[in-house]
């Protein structure tokens, strides 16, 4: 997975774009158990990233997610709640971090939306409210 990361972080946007719907669409589609180990993967490799490749990779990732379907996005964010457990608080807390950093760039309508649908969503499953969507 790590290679893989740096791979995509040094890819033309088009590219990386392209490479991560496949990804994340194929993650949405796998068993529960899975898609938490195979998100678990995904933050680990790019919490490793330079800050400089970090961001973008991150940005790529967010209008990714924007477009997938309303049930893939629901599996991928519950994935990676449920991800939380398995990773180290740091690194967590980094991609926590960085994606909201990333999140408040694209304006404050996709960051009300991407918080809100989180925040939906943990309390649909009874999973804890990531500390930035409350």
């Amino acid at each position: 997975m790590d290679e893989m990361i740096k791979m995509l972080a040094d890819a033309p946007e088009e590219q990386r774009h392209q490479m991560l719907t496949q990804r994340l669409k194929m993650v949405a589609g796998q068993p529960e158990e899975q898609r938490i180990k195979s998100i678990a993967g995904l933050i680990t490799a790019v919490s490793s990233l330079k800050e400089k490749k970090m961001k973008p990779f991150i940005a790529t990732r967010m209008k990714v997610f924007m477009g997938l379907t309303p049930e893939e996005k629901e599996a991928i964010l519950v994935g990676r709640m449920k991800a939380g457990n398995l990773l180290s608080d740091k690194i967590y807390k980094i991609d926590q971090k960085t994606t909201l950093e990333v999140a408040k760039q694209m304006g404050e309508e996709k960051f009300k939306m991407i918080t809100g649908l989180m925040k939906q969503i943990a309390e649909k499953h009874g999973l804890p409210v990531p500390e930035f969507a409350m």
